[in-house]
């Protein structure tokens, strides 16, 4: 006789290898992910202003921080060191070398409410958990570049705040249009 837990094991199991197996090609859809060997391609210099390490991208435009609307598709271009001066990007192809999607609470409230199942799975596990009370989410998508010309760029992060019961993290359509003509991302 199959016991419960057995039978939920199997069912995330059998999950797991269909979501594996999907092989969508759609970059409407936010299940086609970018993947390592990809290509962000600078195609205009961009200055990076003093006591800053970082631009953001929204629409194709370049924006401070506090320009732009967080529940809109943006994109944040990183650089590794800070500097009182500012520091211009030279155009450039950044080979993409690894790439972490990420979901980060928008606050963290003193009522923590914390709720784990933890069940063996195979030699793994499977953690489900609430975290806190927030309503809206940060989803991020990290592309961290290599480029043999300018070592001190770090990263792009493709991100927007979404409401929990939305759920979703930015399509490849979705950070092309933020990066508008100023990156063309190439998916490999």
């Amino acid at each position: 006789m199959l016991s419960i837990k057995r039978i939920f094991c199997w069912s995330m199991l059998t999950l797991l290898a269909a979501c594996s197996a999907n092989n969508t090609k759609d970059e409407n859809s936010v299940f086609y992910a970018v993947s390592v060997g990809s290509v962000i391609t600078l195609n205009q210099e961009i200055t990076i202003a003093g006591d800053q390490v970082s631009v953001y991208v929204q629409d194709g435009e370049i924006m401070r921080y506090k320009d732009v609307n967080k529940y809109q598709p943006n994109c944040k271009f990183e650089i590794y060191t800070i500097s009182e001066q500012p520091r211009t990007v030279q155009i450039d192809g950044f080979e993409i070398i690894k790439v972490v999607d990420e979901i980060e609470s928008s606050s963290l409230q003193k009522n923590i409410q914390l709720a784990v199942l933890d069940l063996a799975v195979g030699e793994g596990y499977l953690a489900m958990g609430l975290l806190d009370h927030s309503l809206m989410f940060n989803y991020a998508t990290m592309m961290y570049l290599n480029s043999a010309k300018q070592k001190d760029v770090y990263r792009m992060t493709c991100q927007h705040w979404e409401a929990v019961s939305d759920d979703r993290h930015l399509s490849i359509t979705q950070m092309r249009k933020a990066m508008g003509d100023i990156f063309t991302l190439e998916i490999k």
